[in-house]
């Protein structure tokens, strides 16, 4: 006896599949109830547990029937449907299935993809994507006593554009009219979308009261504007606006701000800030950074944060690069506008520069590093060096080693040609050659240890870093862009003193350290680690930088580091610079975050380098009753003297404060509030104060300023709670 042979093959499924809402394909129709009766191909009743199910439709009732003739459902009595994830109850339903046209008398719907409901007189199925509500009642609330709802004439929604359009709407709060709109549209589900945002409140000492209307146009899924219409009571109208584009072959962020007429300045105003990365088109890759104002006080004026109000050199930069095997070839620019005091000491621009890099690795064990730099330096400055400089740096290093250990020896020179237009130190035309030769070594020790209870493995790392380079004159060598490195665990086992092509340190030297980690057995992760770590000098030094004086010590201040766990809710992050000639402390860097739980957070940092910088910064999120959290931040310099970076004099400070915010949140299970104010310091003799009120409500929108970036920024480890349910899959709700 044969078998019949099926059409096709047959094919496992690795996981559950759905099929898709616009498949036309006809699709079964099943139906169930406690009592049917009817007529054969033209209607059928059921009564008692009645159900009808099609596809991602479900529809329940004390009594339904279906007409055959055009494939409509009337059911009556606890009717419940449940449609693409929604469920609508009511008394009454009449719907085509076909169509998915058709009216519900008196519903109520919820929506469990993002935590909403409401209720109506009447509502009509356009079809399948597609319901208006009428005199509609929408909250994210508990239905029965909701603290917040939207009372709409007519509520519509759509799944296909992701929206929800209410006309004739008043907000209410705490049963309270807070807004009336005859329009308003929202998000069905945190996907983007293009449309007006609420309105936006703001109060700062520098701009006075401030409206915000934004607007957001979602372009393509890699493209999107955010554009906004601000009118300030101190400074009139200012269009403002942030453009985004994702590709394959690049990215780009570009802000912008403009005020035709600012009252106070008499002039108009603007700022740009524009960044993009492309990568690998036709086998290039390259970029831009674009920044600048429209004066020295913009800043001043008009900055919202402490990070951006201490901009001085706002770079303007390109580049292009391409690759060629071993061969890595760089072409880019450099301007900057300088601002304010910049103006007194600014930056050198290069105009042009071209980098062309070699690298080849494990070349019979050996490792060839080859840089080769030509840069015009310019700078807007009188009595000051300009010209060009070429640089070549060839290394040649091979590797030694095992699991346990490594040595490498290395063998390089810095060869250096100068043609100068100005040169305040010497002659127009210098050159140079300076080779350098060192040694690299390690070990890696490990044995079993316990930290906090808990298996670990504990590490040591010795590590010895010998360095020879000889003396060379560089007095009458311009200095371009070499500046001292500050001495931390990376700059410690680095072979010059200075970054830059314009100071080859001398160096006959030997750096010592070492590292040991603690490492969870089980995990592998890396739970604590202590550092400790010090150069010893075998010459005195004989280069140096202009106004620098020279090293008199035989040994560098020693390094101390830890960072890592203390628990499982505590972490800490220091490094300490410690003199071991007259026992002062240059620099230090200590943090420490106590986060026991997601809404009980404490910051404490100290940031000291001597005659520089002094900052005691603390910052904290931590409730103080039912559902409200108090939120601040104090950044205060405690430094009394500071050396000028342009003379080198020291002149005495007052203690002052740097930024300080101080806020309030409140989290309800469908609403949250934050009210912040901040203060930060502008120039040396001015402040700004800004104010932000904040309400959001779930599923429906914000109103006011939002201070989340000025938060998150603020106080490290600060997250909002999510504004929707998450973690429901495509299946969500089947019943």
């Amino acid at each position: 006896m044969a078998l019949p042979v099926a059409q096709g093959q047959l094919r496992l499924e690795t996981e559950l599949q759905e099929r898709s809402l616009t498949d036309p394909t006809p699709r079964p129709l099943f139906m169930r109830g406690g009592q049917a009766d009817g007529r054969v191909e033209r209607e059928v009743t059921l009564q008692e547990r009645s159900e009808l199910r099609r596809g991602p439709t479900v529809i329940r009732a004390d009594r339904l029937t279906r007409y055959d003739a055009d494939d409509e459902v009337v059911a009556v009595g606890d009717v419940r449907i449940r449609h693409n994830g929604q469920v609508v109850t009511g008394p009454r339903l009449q719907l085509s299935l076909d169509a998915m046209t058709g009216l519900m008398e008196t519903p109520r719907f919820t929506m469990p993809a993002n935590g909403t409901s409401g209720r109506g007189t009447l509502l009509e199925f356009i079809d399948r994507h597609r319901a208006v509500l009428r005199d509609a009642v929408y909250t994210s609330c508990k239905p029965d006593d909701p603290d917040w709802m939207l009372k709409a004439r007519e509520l519509s929604f759509d799944e296909t554009a992701n929206e929800g359009v209410a006309r004739g709407a008043t907000l209410y709060f705490k049963d309270v009219p807070v807004l009336g709109l005859p329009w308003l549209a929202f998000g069905l589900t945190d996907e983007r979308r293009s449309g007006f945002m609420a309105p936006m409140l703001a109060q700062s000492s520098r701009l006075g009261a401030e409206v915000r209307v934004p607007y957001y146009w979602n372009i393509a899924p890699n493209r999107d504007l955010l554009w906004s219409a601000n009118l300030s009571a101190r400074r009139s109208l200012q269009i403002a606006g942030t453009a985004r584009t994702l590709d394959p072959f690049g990215t780009t962020n570009t802000q912008f701000e403009f005020t035709p007429h600012d009252p106070v300045a008499q002039d108009s105003r603007w700022m740009l800030n524009s960044v993009g990365v492309v990568n690998h088109l036709a086998g290039w890759s390259g970029g831009w950074t674009l920044r600048g104002v429209s004066d020295d006080n913009y800043y001043v004026d008009y900055a919202r944060s402490i990070a951006q109000s201490a901009d001085r050199s706002l770079p303007r930069s390109a580049f292009m690069a391409r690759g060629w095997g071993d061969w890595t070839f760089r072409l880019g620019v450099l301007q900057h506008q300088n601002i304010l005091e910049a103006r007194n000491a600014p930056p050198y621009d290069r105009l042009p520069q071209l980098t062309l890099s070699h690298a080849r690795r494990d070349l019979s064990g050996l490792d060839v590093l080859t840089t080769v730099d030509l840069s015009q330096f310019q700078r807007r400055l009188a009595a000051t060096a300009e010209g060009w400089r070429l640089t070549a740096n060839p290394a040649l290093s091979y590797g030694l080693g095992g699991p346990a250990w490594f040595v490498t020896p290395k063998v390089g020179a810095h060869w250096s040609a100068y043609q100068l237009s100005a040169n305040p130190l010497g002659p127009s035309e210098l050159q140079r050659v300076i080779p350098t030769v060192s040694i690299d070594s390690g070990l890696v020790f490990e044995r079993p240890a316990t930290l906090a209870g808990q298996a670990m493995t504990q590490t040591l790392e010795p590590r010895l870093l010998y360095v020879r380079t000889p003396y060379r004159d560089q007095s009458a060598v311009p200095v371009f862009d070499s500046s001292v490195i500050n001495l931390n665990f990376a700059s410690l086992f680095s072979e010059n003193l200075y970054v830059g092509g314009d100071r080859i340190a001398d160096a006959n030297q030997m750096t010592v350290g070492a590292i040991s980690r603690f490492i969870q057995t089980d995990t592998g992760a890396e739970r604590l680690r202590l550092a400790v770590g010090q150069r010893f000098y075998f010459t005195p030094q004989r280069v140096s930088l202009p106004g620098v004086a020279l090293r008199s010590d035989s040994r560098s201040d020693m390094l101390f580091a830890v960072a890592g766990g203390l628990g499982s809710d505590q972490y800490i992050d220091a490094a300490l610079q410690f003199s071991v000639g007259d026992g002062a402390v240059p620099r230090a860097g200590i943090g420490w975050r106590w986060w026991p739980a997601y809404d009980q957070l404490f910051n404490v940092a100290l940031r000291y380098q001597s005659r520089d910088y002094a900052q005691l910064d603390t910052s904290w999120r931590w409730p103080v009753s039912r559902g409200w959290s108090s939120l601040g931040r104090i950044n205060y310099s405690v430094l009394r003297e500071q050396a000028d970076a342009l003379t080198g004099t020291v002149k005495p400070v007052s203690p002052q404060l740097l930024e300080g915010l101080l806020g309030f949140e409140y989290q309800a299970d469908c609403w949250s509030a934050r009210f912040v104010a901040q203060r930060f310091l502008t120039t040396s003799a001015l402040r700004t104060t800004t104010v932000f009120l904040q309400f959001e409500f779930n599923g429906l929108a914000r109103l006011g300023i939002d201070p989340l970036d000025i938060l998150s920024r603020g106080i490290p480890g600060y997250r909002p709670a999510p504004a929707r349910p998450t973690g429901a899959s495509r299946f969500h709700g089947y019943e």
